[in-house]
């Protein structure tokens, strides 16, 4: 029965009090940091795909700065004059236009907005400049740059807001100078490039100078303007 008293004889018994294990909060701060960066790493990829990929239109927009992308744009063909916005100053990207293309080379004067937005739809690149703004010098620098290529065409846009404007569709750059770089680099990037709507369409039609008859659609004019 003194065994059945002895404290050390019943502490021997005993099992073990359970030991209290602190909370890994380092490994749950780490975990919480791990899985936000994974998460930004996702995110950032789904926002930039193409990037990377030198062939992608998102490509060609992040080598320009100062580019305007006017997005999603209508490519209904129509046979009236189309009210272009801001057109009075700024030559249209895109957008409705005659079935028309105007031919790709260099123009003396000024062209009809429908025309010419077919040949962006084609892949071309029309480069305007205001021919009260912009000298002989530039003038040529441009020409030289266009001249000979079938998918890129030049003509002056009087009362253009900026010296030089180039568009492809849903693409537009506005420059002073035509010794600034990015206009070379607009050129290479978007002349039959990613933005183009009709791959494997030619760059020719009418060569008519002037604004568009408020008629039926123009037909292909046997008059060539090309200096």
């Amino acid at each position: 029965m003194a065994k059945r008293n002895d404290p050390v004889a019943r502490a021997r018994g005993r099992k073990p009090a359970p030991v209290k294990k602190p909370f890994p909060v380092g490994f749950a701060v780490g975990a919480a940091v791990l899985v936000a960066a994974l998460v930004g790493i996702i995110v950032y990829a789904a926002m930039n795909v193409g990037v990377g990929d030198k062939s992608s239109l998102k490509y060609a927009q992040s080598q320009i700065s100062g580019l305007k992308n006017s997005g999603t744009l209508s490519q209904q063909h129509v046979d009236t004059p189309v009210s272009y916005p801001n057109s009075k100053d700024t030559p249209p990207d895109g957008g409705p236009h005659n079935s028309v293309p105007q031919s790709c080379q260099v123009y003396t004067g000024a062209v009809a907005n429908e025309h010419a937005v077919h040949s962006l739809e084609h892949g071309a690149v029309w480069v305007t400049y205001n021919p009260d703004k912009v000298g002989a010098k530039d003038v040529e620098k441009l020409k030289a740059l266009v001249d000979g290529d079938p998918y890129r065409l030049m003509s002056p846009y009087p009362g253009l807001k900026s010296a030089i404007s180039l568009q492809a569709w849903g693409e537009q750059l506005t420059v002073d100078k035509a010794s600034d770089g990015r206009v070379k680099r607009f050129l290479d990037l978007f002349t039959n490039g990613p933005q183009t709507k009709e791959p494997g369409a030619a760059c020719q039609g009418t060569t008519a100078l002037g604004p568009l008859a408020a008629t039926a659609t123009t037909a292909p004019s046997p008059a060539a303007t090309k200096k």
